[in-house]
Protein backbone atom coordinates (compact mmCIF):
# COMPACT_ATOMS: atom_id res chain seq x y z
CA UNK A 1 0.00 0.00 0.00
CA UNK A 2 1.20 3.71 -1.17
CA UNK A 3 1.36 6.12 1.61
CA UNK A 4 -1.12 8.54 -0.65
CA UNK A 5 -3.44 5.30 0.20
CA UNK A 6 -3.25 5.11 3.59
CA UNK A 7 -5.89 5.02 5.31
CA UNK A 8 -6.70 6.00 8.94
CA UNK A 9 -7.09 3.87 11.61
CA UNK A 10 -9.87 4.33 14.32
CA UNK A 11 -8.25 3.76 17.69
CA UNK A 12 -10.27 1.33 19.69
CA UNK A 13 -9.91 0.02 23.49
CA UNK A 14 -7.21 2.88 23.92
CA UNK A 15 -8.70 5.99 24.76
CA UNK A 16 -9.91 7.03 21.14
CA UNK A 17 -9.19 10.29 19.61
CA UNK A 18 -8.77 13.12 21.66
CA UNK A 19 -10.78 16.59 21.21
CA UNK A 20 -8.94 19.35 20.91
CA UNK A 21 -8.99 21.92 23.98
CA UNK A 22 -7.51 24.56 22.59
CA UNK A 23 -5.47 25.52 19.21
CA UNK A 24 -2.48 25.77 21.21
CA UNK A 25 -1.06 24.49 23.87
CA UNK A 26 -1.74 27.40 26.67
CA UNK A 27 -4.51 25.77 28.38
CA UNK A 28 -3.89 23.58 31.37
CA UNK A 29 -2.49 19.88 30.00
CA UNK A 30 -4.23 17.27 31.87
CA UNK A 31 -0.72 16.87 33.63
CA UNK A 32 -0.86 19.98 35.31
CA UNK A 33 1.09 22.36 33.32
CA UNK A 34 0.36 25.62 31.26
CA UNK A 35 2.63 26.64 28.81
CA UNK A 36 1.67 29.69 26.59
CA UNK A 37 3.26 28.72 22.78
CA UNK A 38 1.18 28.02 19.90
CA UNK A 39 1.40 24.38 18.63
CA UNK A 40 3.02 24.90 15.19
CA UNK A 41 2.09 24.89 11.43
CA UNK A 42 -0.52 22.05 10.50
CA UNK A 43 -0.94 20.99 14.09
CA UNK A 44 -1.73 24.29 15.56
CA UNK A 45 -4.39 24.72 12.82
CA UNK A 46 -6.00 21.45 12.80
CA UNK A 47 -5.57 20.68 16.28
CA UNK A 48 -4.73 16.83 14.83
CA UNK A 49 -1.39 14.87 14.66
CA UNK A 50 -1.42 12.85 11.92
CA UNK A 51 0.60 9.89 12.95
CA UNK A 52 2.27 7.18 10.78
CA UNK A 53 3.09 3.58 11.63
CA UNK A 54 2.66 -0.09 10.37
CA UNK A 55 1.55 -2.71 12.41
CA UNK A 56 1.86 -5.26 13.55
CA UNK A 57 4.84 -4.73 15.92
CA UNK A 58 3.45 -6.09 19.48
CA UNK A 59 3.19 -5.29 21.77
CA UNK A 60 3.90 -1.86 21.02
CA UNK A 61 1.79 -1.63 17.91
CA UNK A 62 -1.15 -4.42 16.69
CA UNK A 63 -4.34 -4.49 16.04
CA UNK A 64 -6.97 -6.24 18.89
CA UNK A 65 -9.55 -8.83 17.62
CA UNK A 66 -11.95 -6.02 16.63
CA UNK A 67 -9.75 -4.29 14.49
CA UNK A 68 -8.61 -1.48 16.55
CA UNK A 69 -5.02 -0.48 17.35
CA UNK A 70 -3.41 -1.36 20.74
CA UNK A 71 -0.37 -1.67 22.14
CA UNK A 72 2.67 0.61 24.40
CA UNK A 73 3.76 2.94 21.82
CA UNK A 74 -0.56 3.74 20.51
CA UNK A 75 -0.92 4.17 24.82
CA UNK A 76 1.73 6.81 24.82
CA UNK A 77 0.69 8.71 21.27
CA UNK A 78 -2.89 8.67 23.16
CA UNK A 79 -1.38 10.23 26.14
CA UNK A 80 0.54 12.77 24.66
CA UNK A 81 -2.63 13.88 22.29
CA UNK A 82 -4.31 14.71 24.95
CA UNK A 83 -1.56 16.09 27.00
CA UNK A 84 -1.59 18.54 24.20
CA UNK A 85 -4.91 18.89 23.33
CA UNK A 86 -5.38 17.39 20.09
CA UNK A 87 -6.95 14.91 18.25
CA UNK A 88 -4.54 11.37 16.20
CA UNK A 89 -5.48 10.25 12.98
CA UNK A 90 -3.46 6.88 12.65
CA UNK A 91 -2.34 5.93 9.28
CA UNK A 92 -0.77 2.77 7.86
CA UNK A 93 2.21 2.86 5.64
CA UNK A 94 4.84 0.28 4.47
CA UNK A 95 7.73 0.62 6.61
CA UNK A 96 10.11 1.46 4.26
CA UNK A 97 7.96 4.67 3.64
CA UNK A 98 7.55 5.95 7.08
CA UNK A 99 11.02 8.00 7.30
CA UNK A 100 10.37 9.71 4.13
CA UNK A 101 6.74 10.54 4.95
CA UNK A 102 7.27 12.28 7.78
CA UNK A 103 10.43 14.17 6.38
CA UNK A 104 8.59 15.25 4.04
CA UNK A 105 5.57 15.96 5.87
CA UNK A 106 2.86 14.21 4.73
CA UNK A 107 2.92 12.42 8.76
CA UNK A 108 3.39 14.96 11.74
CA UNK A 109 5.17 12.10 13.62
CA UNK A 110 5.79 8.47 13.12
CA UNK A 111 5.22 5.64 16.07
CA UNK A 112 6.92 2.47 15.24
CA UNK A 113 9.20 1.41 17.61
CA UNK A 114 12.45 2.57 16.27
CA UNK A 115 15.73 2.96 17.55
CA UNK A 116 17.43 6.80 17.63
CA UNK A 117 20.04 6.23 15.63
CA UNK A 118 23.07 8.79 14.44
CA UNK A 119 21.95 7.64 10.26
CA UNK A 120 18.05 8.30 11.21
CA UNK A 121 18.99 11.60 12.53
CA UNK A 122 20.10 12.77 9.27
CA UNK A 123 16.81 11.97 7.81
CA UNK A 124 14.68 12.94 10.67
CA UNK A 125 14.81 14.20 14.39
CA UNK A 126 14.34 11.92 16.65
CA UNK A 127 11.97 12.43 19.99
CA UNK A 128 13.04 9.82 22.97
CA UNK A 129 10.62 7.82 25.04
CA UNK A 130 11.82 4.71 26.18
CA UNK A 131 15.02 2.58 25.88
CA UNK A 132 15.12 -1.05 24.56
CA UNK A 133 17.48 -3.28 23.11
CA UNK A 134 17.70 -6.19 20.74
CA UNK A 135 17.20 -9.45 21.44
CA UNK A 136 16.60 -13.24 19.66
CA UNK A 137 14.00 -15.40 20.21
CA UNK A 138 14.36 -19.47 19.27
CA UNK A 139 12.75 -22.50 19.61
CA UNK A 140 12.26 -23.72 23.41
CA UNK A 141 15.22 -26.20 23.71
CA UNK A 142 17.44 -25.03 21.00
CA UNK A 143 20.84 -23.24 22.02
CA UNK A 144 21.39 -20.42 20.04
CA UNK A 145 24.05 -17.87 20.80
CA UNK A 146 23.85 -14.32 19.39
CA UNK A 147 27.32 -13.69 20.06
CA UNK A 148 28.12 -17.26 18.18
CA UNK A 149 25.84 -17.83 15.21
CA UNK A 150 27.67 -18.40 12.71
CA UNK A 151 25.65 -21.22 10.16
CA UNK A 152 22.74 -20.44 11.27
CA UNK A 153 19.41 -19.09 9.78
CA UNK A 154 18.13 -15.84 11.53
CA UNK A 155 14.80 -13.95 10.50
CA UNK A 156 14.45 -10.13 10.98
CA UNK A 157 11.84 -7.96 9.68
CA UNK A 158 12.87 -6.17 6.30
CA UNK A 159 14.09 -2.93 7.04
CA UNK A 160 15.05 -2.96 10.98
CA UNK A 161 18.31 -1.92 12.59
CA UNK A 162 18.68 -6.09 13.03
CA UNK A 163 18.05 -6.81 9.26
CA UNK A 164 20.39 -3.82 7.79
CA UNK A 165 23.16 -3.43 10.53
CA UNK A 166 23.26 -6.45 13.48
CA UNK A 167 23.15 -9.39 11.14
CA UNK A 168 25.00 -8.49 8.27
CA UNK A 169 27.90 -7.27 10.66
CA UNK A 170 27.70 -10.64 12.58
CA UNK A 171 27.25 -12.30 8.90
CA UNK A 172 30.61 -10.82 7.76
CA UNK A 173 32.62 -11.20 10.93
CA UNK A 174 31.78 -15.17 10.27
CA UNK A 175 33.39 -14.93 6.74
CA UNK A 176 36.08 -13.18 7.97
CA UNK A 177 36.99 -15.52 10.62
CA UNK A 178 36.39 -18.87 8.08
CA UNK A 179 33.49 -20.07 9.41
CA UNK A 180 30.17 -20.33 7.52
CA UNK A 181 28.51 -17.11 7.25
CA UNK A 182 25.35 -16.32 9.09
CA UNK A 183 22.03 -16.79 6.48
CA UNK A 184 19.79 -13.86 6.81
CA UNK A 185 16.39 -14.29 6.46
CA UNK A 186 14.66 -10.77 5.55
CA UNK A 187 10.70 -11.41 6.42
CA UNK A 188 7.81 -8.01 5.57
CA UNK A 189 5.97 -9.22 8.78
CA UNK A 190 7.40 -9.86 12.55
CA UNK A 191 4.79 -12.27 13.44
CA UNK A 192 5.49 -13.77 10.33
CA UNK A 193 9.60 -14.63 11.10
CA UNK A 194 8.08 -15.57 14.86
CA UNK A 195 6.06 -18.19 13.09
CA UNK A 196 8.58 -19.08 10.60
CA UNK A 197 10.38 -19.97 13.70
CA UNK A 198 7.69 -21.81 15.18
CA UNK A 199 7.82 -24.06 12.20
CA UNK A 200 11.50 -24.34 12.18
CA UNK A 201 12.49 -22.51 8.96
CA UNK A 202 15.04 -20.48 11.02
CA UNK A 203 16.85 -21.02 14.22
CA UNK A 204 16.40 -17.63 15.73
CA UNK A 205 14.83 -14.35 15.43
CA UNK A 206 16.57 -10.66 16.17
CA UNK A 207 14.02 -8.29 16.95
CA UNK A 208 13.46 -5.13 19.51
CA UNK A 209 13.36 -6.86 23.15
CA UNK A 210 10.29 -5.62 24.01
CA UNK A 211 9.18 -7.76 20.79
CA UNK A 212 10.93 -10.77 21.64
CA UNK A 213 9.74 -10.86 24.97
CA UNK A 214 6.45 -10.39 24.19
CA UNK A 215 6.82 -12.91 21.52
CA UNK A 216 7.75 -14.98 23.56
CA UNK A 217 5.26 -14.97 26.56
CA UNK A 218 2.75 -15.19 23.86
CA UNK A 219 4.49 -18.65 22.36
CA UNK A 220 2.66 -21.29 24.99
CA UNK A 221 6.41 -22.50 25.60
CA UNK A 222 7.16 -23.22 22.13
CA UNK A 223 9.66 -20.11 22.17
CA UNK A 224 12.46 -19.28 24.42
CA UNK A 225 14.71 -15.98 24.87
CA UNK A 226 17.98 -16.71 23.46
CA UNK A 227 21.03 -15.00 25.67
CA UNK A 228 20.20 -10.98 26.98
CA UNK A 229 19.06 -8.10 24.97
CA UNK A 230 22.42 -5.93 23.58
CA UNK A 231 22.98 -3.07 21.79
CA UNK A 232 20.67 -0.90 24.16
CA UNK A 233 19.57 2.32 22.24
CA UNK A 234 16.29 5.21 22.40
CA UNK A 235 13.39 4.61 21.33
CA UNK A 236 12.19 7.94 19.35
CA UNK A 237 9.51 9.10 17.68
CA UNK A 238 10.68 10.55 13.96
CA UNK A 239 9.30 14.22 13.45
CA UNK A 240 10.42 16.57 9.70
CA UNK A 241 14.26 17.43 10.39
CA UNK A 242 14.01 21.19 12.43
CA UNK A 243 10.66 20.67 13.05
CA UNK A 244 9.36 22.99 15.83
CA UNK A 245 6.78 20.20 16.59
CA UNK A 246 10.00 18.04 18.28
CA UNK A 247 10.51 20.31 20.79
CA UNK A 248 6.66 19.94 22.46
CA UNK A 249 6.68 16.53 21.50
CA UNK A 250 9.94 16.40 24.29
CA UNK A 251 7.78 18.63 26.55
CA UNK A 252 4.82 16.70 26.40
CA UNK A 253 6.69 13.07 27.10
CA UNK A 254 9.06 14.71 30.20
CA UNK A 255 5.41 15.64 31.56
CA UNK A 256 4.27 11.77 31.43
CA UNK A 257 7.63 11.22 32.62
CA UNK A 258 7.52 13.32 35.46
CA UNK A 259 3.91 12.92 36.61
CA UNK A 260 4.41 8.91 36.80
CA UNK A 261 1.77 8.90 33.82
CA UNK A 262 4.92 6.95 31.42
CA UNK A 263 5.33 4.45 33.84
CA UNK A 264 2.02 3.41 34.32
CA UNK A 265 1.32 3.20 30.40
CA UNK A 266 4.67 0.57 30.30
CA UNK A 267 3.85 -1.32 33.81
CA UNK A 268 0.35 -1.97 31.86
CA UNK A 269 1.73 -3.93 29.11
CA UNK A 270 4.89 -5.14 30.70
CA UNK A 271 7.45 -3.15 29.49
CA UNK A 272 8.56 -1.12 32.46
CA UNK A 273 12.41 -1.96 32.15
CA UNK A 274 12.74 -0.04 28.78
CA UNK A 275 12.08 3.83 31.11
CA UNK A 276 13.98 6.03 30.71
CA UNK A 277 13.92 9.77 32.74
CA UNK A 278 14.68 12.34 30.35
CA UNK A 279 13.34 12.61 26.69
CA UNK A 280 15.50 14.59 24.37
CA UNK A 281 15.44 15.31 20.61
CA UNK A 282 17.89 12.96 19.01
CA UNK A 283 19.75 11.07 21.85
CA UNK A 284 21.10 8.67 20.05
CA UNK A 285 24.33 7.26 21.11
CA UNK A 286 25.17 5.30 17.68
Amino acid sequence: MSVAMAVGLVVAGCGGSSTPTAASSSSTSPTGVTTARPLPGRVGQTHTLIVGTNTPYAPNEFLDPRGGLVGFDVDVVNAIAKDLGLRVDYRQAPFADLLPSVADGRFDIVMRSLFDTKAREQQVDMVTYYSAGTMWAQRAGAHVDPDNACGNRVAAETGTVQAVTELPAKSEACRIAGQAPIVVVPIDIETDAEAALQRGEVDAVSADSPVILYAVKQSAGRLAVAGRAFDTEPYGFPVAKGSPLGPFLRESIQRLIDSGELKRIAEKWGVQDGLITTSTVNGATS
